[in-house]
């Protein structure tokens, strides 16, 4: 039928200057001369060709209801479990077809005589192929769902129902649709690209409007992740794909912009919510001083509003989590900068006006608290942007530093107004015999450390060693104080027994309570050995142990020291003191860490004839101690029991000794 009405289409038509309509027997047609016979010829013609056009036109009609059926066809076989017989039929009628447009252009270049143009045109080449790609595009349109209820920030939850509908259909067509079609039609790809073009489409929908950040974040990591992975790479494992043909689903302009949105709403956020955490946070410590509380939400507040962005950014790619951390970076340390600005006028205020009662002990130490899990963030963000971050970073640490070292020596003066008193009553007579003011220190340490302990590590390891450290500070400088000048080999031994002692007891104190400042131990116990021991090769040994420990000391310390011994020989204690001299010489250049005797200072230096003198007056206190109390005993012997004189005997005997 359809070559019928192609070879009739060939009929020459009525010239458009005469109207079929106006032709009549009487009225022949203007400017021709025609008989009534060729009259008859051409209204036997027209009538022929009308009856062409219309057989062509139902042939048309009947083109375009095949075609629809065809693509209905096409489009239903994604959703049946198996495409059936008619698909068949449609690729056959789509290669029957190819196959006429081809003979149909062969013709038309191999004909010489060119037709009139008032001839009627033929509908070759129909190109039902490249319809039946339409087809495919437009039941990819069709099946894809649209963002039309979506809510601003839930677009992850469309992203999603995209991804799983395309993945299930690729899949389907791959199962049912994808064998019937002849190699080459390529049926895959075609069915791939016609997905992805329909999905760059809403995505262009999308990205034509303002974003939420969530939505940003959602938007991106769809883009360089889920699509490339989860979409492409699934479809990609059954049935080989063509990769290189398909266009990006988002233009790059699109991208970028979209990138720098997401890093300006991060600066803004930074700097404007941050800003707002730290006032609400100064306006509660006013509020909540008299309550003890040993922790607080600042540092969490801050880190949950900056790890999301972070973890967001981060999961996108690399390159957009360096730039997100850095914004983050450079906002966390001027936000540490400011709240280090406001503990020092926090601790200026309360020195000033404040009790200082136990609340404001409970608030130091929450404060520092928030510097342990800031510090954790502040490295993570140098991590993700180890290039442009190192200075920030610095910045950031160096603020924390001073926050912990503030809170560190505002708890250890707050210790030392309380112990400071016990170690003046330290190094004197009644020490000797008398352990009170060292219980009285000891137990003062450990209240303390009880709520010191709320501390969080290492700022905690920082304060117990602080505190360890002055405590070695203060102990030693009652011992070079001198105040105890041994004026026997007895004395010598019971003042560094007591010494050896104290320094066993200081080991296990701070020990327990998780001191790392071990190399402190070993103090006490080398000044009572310097004490103890008699010939000068050993003291000597024993100062050189010393020297090489505390790089710190100086020969002033050690010539208190052997004041304190007794040791008056000048001879002698120029041998000694050779030893440090040796020492200072040496380690001039060497990097001094642990210093321990540098906060000792010694103003004068006792003589050896100012000793000697000592020596005698000390000589003189004995004999007055060991006669006084013999006096009053015998006063009131009269009255007093058997057992009270042996009391004074013994005192007296042990006098005597000394």
């Amino acid at each position: 039928l359809e070559r019928e009405c192609e070879v009739l289409a060939l009929l020459p038509a009525t010239p458009a200057s005469t109207p079929t309509s106006t032709l009549s027997p009487s009225t022949p047609p203007l400017g021709h001369s025609l008989s009534f016979s060729s009259y008859d010829e051409v209204l036997s013609s027209n009538a022929t060709l009308d009856s062409s056009r219309r057989k062509a036109k139902d042939v048309e009609l009947l083109y375009e209801a095949l075609q629809k059926e065809m693509w209905d066809v096409v489009r239903e076989s994604l959703r049946q479990p198996s495409a059936g017989p008619n698909l068949g039929l449609v690729v056959l009628v789509i290669q029957q077809e190819e196959h006429a447009d081809a003979a149909w252009a062969v013709r038309e270049e191999t004909r010489t005589e060119r037709v009139s143009t008032h001839i009627q045109p033929s509908q070759r080449p129909r190109r039902l192929k490249t319809k039946w790609r339409h087809a495919v595009a437009e039941a990819a349109e069709w099946s894809l769902p649209h963002q039309v209820d979506t809510q601003a920030g839930h677009l992850a939850l469309y992203l999603e129902r995209l991804r799983s509908r395309m993945v299930d259909d690729l899949d389907a067509a791959r199962r049912n649709a994808v064998s019937i079609y002849p190699e080459e039609f390529a049926a895959f790809q075609v069915y791939v690209e016609s997905y992805h073009q329909a999905v760059a489409k809403r995505l262009r929908t999308i990205t034509s409007g303002p974003l939420q950040i969530t939505d940003v974040y959602s938007l991106l990591e769809w883009f360089y992740n889920i699509y490339n992975r989860d979409v492409l790479g699934t479809i990609g494992t059954s049935m080989p794909v063509h990769y290189t043909t398909l266009e990006p689903i988002l233009p790059q302009p699109t991208v970028d912009r979209l990138e720098e949105d997401c890093i300006s709403i991060v600066r803004d956020k930074v700097t404007t919510e941050l800003i707002q955490v730290l006032d609400e946070e100064e306006r509660r410590w006013a509020q909540t001083l008299y309550i003890e509380e040993y922790q607080s939400n600042l540092a969490r507040s801050v880190i949950q509003r900056l790890k999301v962005d972070l973890d967001r950014s981060t999961s996108v790619n690399q390159f957009l989590g360096a730039r997100v951390a850095r914004c983050c970076l450079i906002g966390l340390a001027d936000f540490l900068f400011n709240f280090q600005k406001k503990v020092e006028m926090f601790h200026d205020t309360q020195a000033e006006f404040g009790d200082r009662g136990d609340g404001y002990v409970s608030r130091t130490i929450a404060l520092v608290n928030c510097c342990p899990p800031l510090r954790t963030f502040v490295e993570r963000c140098r991590q993700c942007d180890p290039q442009g971050s190192e200075e920030t970073a610095q910045r950031a640490n160096s603020s924390l530093d001073r926050l912990i070292s503030l809170s560190v020596r505002v708890l250890t003066d707050r210790l030392f107004e309380h112990i400071r008193p016990f170690f003046d009553k330290l190094m004197k007579r009644k020490w000797l015999n008398n352990t009170e003011a060292f219980e009285a220190i000891e137990a003062s340490i450990k209240q303390h450390f009880r709520k010191f302990k709320r501390m969080d590590p290492p700022p905690y390891q920082a304060l117990v060693g602080e505190v360890h450290r002055r405590v070695l500070v203060e102990y030693v400088r009652a011992v070079m104080r001198g105040r105890i000048i041994c004026t026997s080999s007895k004395m010598r031994k019971r003042m560094a027994f007591r010494l050896q002692d104290e320094a066993k007891q200081l080991k296990g104190l701070f020990r327990d309570l998780e001191s790392s400042a071990s190399w402190l131990d070993s103090t006490i116990c080398h000044l009572a050995d310097i004490i103890l021991l008699e010939d000068t090769p050993s003291i000597q040994m024993e100062v050189a142990v010393l020297v090489k420990e505390f790089p710190d000391i100086r020969k002033k310390h050690v010539s208190t020291l052997l004041n304190v011994r007794g040791m008056t020989r000048q001879a002698e204690r120029q041998e000694i003191l050779n030893v440090v001299k040796d020492f200072e010489c040496s380690s001039a250049l060497i990097c001094r860490e642990r210093t321990l005797f540098a906060d000792i200072p010694i103003t004068s230096e006792v003589h050896c004839i100012s000793l000697g003198l000592m020596r005698f007056a000390m000589t003189i206190s004995n004999w007055f101690s060991e006669h006084r109390p013999r006096r009053r005993r015998r006063t009131s012997a009269r009255n007093a029991a058997p057992q009270t004189a042996e009391t004074t005997e013994d005192t007296s005997k042990l006098h005597r000794e000394e």
